[in-house]
């Protein structure tokens, strides 16, 4: 079987957010990527469906003004 390839716009439809927050979570490895260049960003469908069974946690990362 063929593994599914997601863009962003796709992975946001998922969660219901806004794309521009997938690309947050991406950048910042909260959920599972595929760095296809320094800014491209693409998404394995079952590891999207994996990590939202298990709850989708986005783990905050210490010295971030906005995460205090």
């Amino acid at each position: 079987m063929e593994k599914q390839i997601l863009v962003a716009d796709e992975v946001a439809e998922m969660l219901r957010v806004d794309r521009q927050r997938v690309y947050e979570l991406a950048r910042r490895n909260a959920i599972p990527v595929i760095r296809v260049g320094e800014r491209q960003y693409r998404f394995d469908a079952e590891a999207i469906r994996q990590w939202i069974e298990r709850g989708g946690n986005v783990e905050k990362k210490e010295g971030r003004e906005e995460d205090k």
